[in-house]
């Protein structure tokens, strides 16, 4: 399934049953005297989508009014719409069915007065059919796993057929319009491996994958390879401050080991690691190349297959300085929800914004690689003060609480850090404030 289109899906049933609580709005009206025809409509809002799509049309409205929807140009069911009251919105999401021609379905949203319908919002839907895709063929050796990545901007999965005694596919993940796969070989040989949209029968596109005993070697796009490096920071905990060789390298053979022999250990220094697929161990290991200093050195790789140890090419490798900012961008990324999630303050309470900013985003590990105070300037603001007041030694103060309908808005808390080699970084968030019982 995929999670991340489906979810309205999921939920259809509460929906459905809340919908029917504050009462559904829908109303189909196809004309049986329709006929095939250009029915393009000046006054309605032109929204096109592609076959096997949905798309939200779901918009505010004042909480005490009730609305309808009517469909025209629909007899064929071209699209699905499911529309209902709720509160302040008008919930309104259409489904594609199959691709539109001269016909197009309009979509009508109105409040009736007297007998009266006022329309408030009006669509035309044009629905585009299915297109094929370009996948690229795809070879590697025995009981090695690789990763592939197709495109799919439909609500459904892709259905992959192909001959499993080669070669086995796993699903990974779905990524906004991006299937993930995981390719084993199973033995030697070749097989097409064609996509449909399951459920449909709609041929997509095909690849070929075949499965050989390949000789490892350095990707052209490898040979050439830079890094960085900053004293703040372990390379191997900053963004963009290592190689792994896994990356670098095609045609890579189960139950091996990959190495790199340093030029210049002063530049770069190496860690071995395992490495394991999503579905399947190919029982192999990689060096981790990390930078020490900034400057220039080569590589040299190996492969050991059990006893035989081969050199599979070299890679040029370039460390270059990375800017005090990106440290902290290192460190902010491995914390997922940040200072602000559920942070909560009641009146007079006081946080100390800088010294968690310092703690947790320029001063997170060993202690040599601290900053000295004189190295970056913390500077910090409220957007309301009259709530949530920052002094300049960065420590929040919490004076008054905050109520939705206050018109001068929730108290933004921002910062920037200035750093002595001229680069900077920004942050921020809100408080949450609460009432001494909360606790």
């Amino acid at each position: 399934m995929k999670k991340s289109k489906k979810i309205s899906i999921a939920i259809f049933g509460v929906i459905l049953i809340s919908a029917l609580a504050l009462g559904i709005s829908f109303l189909t009206s196809d004309n049986s005297n329709d006929t095939k025809q250009d029915n393009y409509s000046k006054s309605a809002e032109q929204k096109t989508m592609l076959q096997y799509t949905s798309l939200n049309l779901t918009f505010d409205k004042p909480e005490k009014e009730e609305f309808e929807c009517e469909i025209t140009g629909n007899e064929e069911k071209y699209i699905a719409v499911d529309a209902y009251n709720e509160g302040d919105h008008y919930w309104l999401t259409v489904d594609s069915k199959k691709p539109t021609d001269k016909e197009k379905p309009i979509i009508k949203i109105f409040k009736e007065t007297d007998g009266k319908k006022d329309v408030v919002k009006e669509y035309q839907i044009s629905v585009e059919p299915v297109y094929r895709i370009e996948i690229d063929d795809v070879r590697l050796n025995k009981g090695v796993e690789t990763e592939i990545t197709l495109k799919n901007p439909y609500e459904k999965d892709y259905l992959l057929k192909y001959n499993k005694s080669i070669l086995k596919i796993d699903q990974i993940l779905y990524d906004g319009d991006l299937e993930y796969h995981a390719v084993t070989g199973k033995r030697k040989g070749k097989t097409k491996v064609k996509a449909y949209i399951e459920g449909t029968g709609e041929f997509i596109g095909s690849f070929t994958v075949t499965v050989g005993d390949y000789d490892a070697e350095i990707k052209e796009e490898y040979q050439n390879c830079k890094i960085s490096f900053n004293r703040h920071i372990e390379s191997l905990m900053l963004q963009g401050g290592y190689l792994d060789l896994s990356q670098a390298i095609s045609n890579y053979h189960a139950n091996s080991v990959y190495t790199a022999e340093i030029e210049n250990p002063e530049i770069a220094g190496s860690k071995s690691f395992p490495f394991e697929g999503n579905y399947t161990n190919s029982n192999l290991a990689f060096d981790r190349i990390f930078s020490k200093n900034t400057g220039e050195t080569k590589l040299t790789v190996f492969e050991q297959r059990g006893k035989k140890k081969v050199e599979i090419g070299k890679i040029n490798l370039t460390v270059r300085q990375a800017k005090d900012s990106e440290v902290y961008a290192s460190y902010r990324e491995l914390d997922n929800d940040g200072i602000f999630y559920e942070n909560f303050m009641t009146v007079g309470d006081s946080y100390d914004l800088k010294n968690a900013v310092v703690e947790r985003y320029l001063n997170f590990g060993d202690e040599k690689y601290n900053f000295d105070d004189d190295e970056y300037v913390f500077t910090a603001k409220s957007s309301r003060p009259d709530i949530i007041s920052v002094d300049k030694n960065g420590v929040c103060t919490c004076h008054s609480f905050y109520y939705a309908d206050d018109k001068g808005g929730a108290p933004e808390i921002s910062y920037k850090i200035t750093f002595k080699d001229g680069s900077s970084a920004e942050g921020g968030g809100q408080f949450d404030i609460v009432d001494e019982d909360y606790f």
